[in-house]
């Protein structure tokens, strides 16, 4: 619909601004409008991001191998500032909220955080809740004394 926030699974993505026989005009997040060929999405996947009334985020952390005995106490640390600062997180058991070691890795321990919220992801509202989110895991690796490994560029 005109006005929907959508992705292709090309990655195009954008609002809805035209829908005509020919092509839709989609206005992409720098503001820029296209015309895209109807027959260009006619065969792609259509995800409604304005429609779908939960989102996800997850996290990917690098620690030092220096902290891996604090590890499940950050895991802990970092559920517990999560459900403290985002009121729609989603903890009834419907969706992951977790917080695991992932794996090792040949320069850091992995570390992966994954929560879903009754928010659309959208809009100002998910940005901001995002943006809590991720202050929350910044506090608990503070709390715990655990330190992030730097990537290395190679």
């Amino acid at each position: 619909y005109e006005g929907d926030e959508v992705r292709f699974s090309d990655g195009t993505s954008g609002v809805i601004v035209k829908m005509g026989w020919m092509e839709t005009m989609i206005r992409s997040s720098d503001e820029l409008v296209v015309g895209i060929p109807n027959t260009h999405l006619s065969g792609q996947r259509v995800y409604n991001l304005s429609r779908t009334p939960r989102s996800q985020v997850k996290q990917s952390l690098r620690i030092s191998y220096n902290d891996a005995d604090k590890i499940p106490k950050l895991l802990e640390a970092i559920k517990e500032e999560i459900k403290e600062a985002c009121p729609k997180l989603i903890t009834d058991g419907s969706r992951a909220f977790r917080a695991y070691w992932q794996n090792y890795e040949d320069d850091h321990l992995a570390v992966v955080v994954d929560c879903h919220f009754t928010i659309k992801p959208t809009g100002d509202e998910y940005w901001s809740n995002r943006q809590n989110m991720l202050e929350a895991i910044y506090r608990a690796v503070k709390k715990t004394g655990v330190h992030f490994e730097k990537a290395v560029k190679s």
